[in-house]
């Protein structure tokens, strides 16, 4: 019999386990500030390497030395309540897994887009659910998965929907679309360019002083540094159950703690890890040439009136 991952469901949406109710639709209602800045993505399309180029940027190249200090500096904005939220220092910036469509777009904040192939992202969110044991999903398989992608019953709902509401937005002056394979293949371009989105300081900044800020970035946005830190960083948060006082602050913290006692009870473990490979095509060496071609079949179904799909030639 397949396997499911564990998700709620939100007003008809398929959302992540320790979701809350309240908190999601304060984020789906949130009103940007003046020069807010979001980092936008359906899951597991490159959100971490994106979150780290940023950071970096703003925090003039310096890095992060805490898992609270890394996970408080670009929250999810659909795991943060609006009091926390209103805390955080400006220039703020925020992240989430919510399609355009479904928040409030504000012609004064800033969003950044990025965007992964299909196939190579469905494999990943196939690891992701395996690594987090609130998923309880350490006996279930990428077909499990597969079947469940194209049908857009993951968390966060159809990639494709997801995808097209970013893609639409690509002309926005506001809005910076980038891709994860366009990182991936040239890492101080993207940089450059994502700086000088930010903000020309940002971008004349990273250049100043023989490029001292922006060989700090690069440095630490490899993907050799971030295996080294920042999957550290994950596993610390995820591996103790959040403090009572935090708990009684946030009910999605509320929520996880519940999901990582009864995971322990029943045996789930992590398996893998969150920064795995950095590369493209992992969806092509690990998909069938059936599950290849549903796919592609999935894809004129969903894309048939644009052009997104000329971002990745082959699938």
């Amino acid at each position: 019999m397949p396997r499911i991952p564990g998700s709620v469901v939100i007003d008809g949406k398929i959302r992540p386990p320790p979701s809350c109710p309240r908190v999601m639709r304060d984020a789906m209602n949130f009103k940007p500030d003046k020069d807010d800045i979001f980092v936008i993505s359906y899951p597991k399309c490159g959100t971490t390497l994106l979150t780290q180029i940023v950071a970096l940027i703003l925090r003039n190249g310096e890095t992060f030395t805490t898992p609270l200090e890394y996970f408080s500096f670009i929250p999810y904005i659909e795991f943060t309540t609006l009091e926390e939220i209103s805390k955080i220092p400006k220039p703020r910036c925020l992240k989430s897994h919510l399609p355009f469509n479904l928040f409030n777009f504000s012609r004064e904040a800033k969003y950044i887009y990025i965007a992964r192939n299909p196939a190579d992202c469905l494999v990943s969110y196939y690891h992701h659910v395996k690594y987090y044991p609130i998923y309880f999903f350490s006996n279930g398989s990428l077909d499990d998965i597969f079947d469940l992608f194209i049908k857009g019953k993951v968390d966060y709902d159809d990639y494709f929907d997801h995808l097209l509401s970013g893609y639409e937005r690509r002309n926005e002056p506001n809005v910076l679309f980038l891709t994860y394979e366009s990182i991936l293949a040239d890492r101080r371009d993207a940089c450059l360019k994502i700086a000088r989105f930010l903000g020309e300081e940002y971008y004349k900044n990273l250049l100043k002083e023989d490029e001292a800020v922006l060989k700090k970035v690069m440095e630490y946005s490899s993907m050799e540094y971030m295996k080294f830190t920042v999957e550290g960083f994950f596993k610390m948060h995820f591996n103790s159950i959040p403090p009572v006082e935090l708990q009684m602050v946030n009910p999605v913290l509320k929520n996880l703690a519940e999901l990582m006692e009864e995971s322990l009870k029943s045996g789930e473990r992590s398996i893998g890890s969150i920064v795995r490979k950095g590369i493209v095509g992992d969806g092509k060496e690990n998909l069938t040439k059936e599950q290849l071609q549903k796919l592609n079949d999935r894809i004129k179904e969903k894309t048939a009136h644009s052009d997104v799909m000329d971002l990745w030639k082959e699938i």
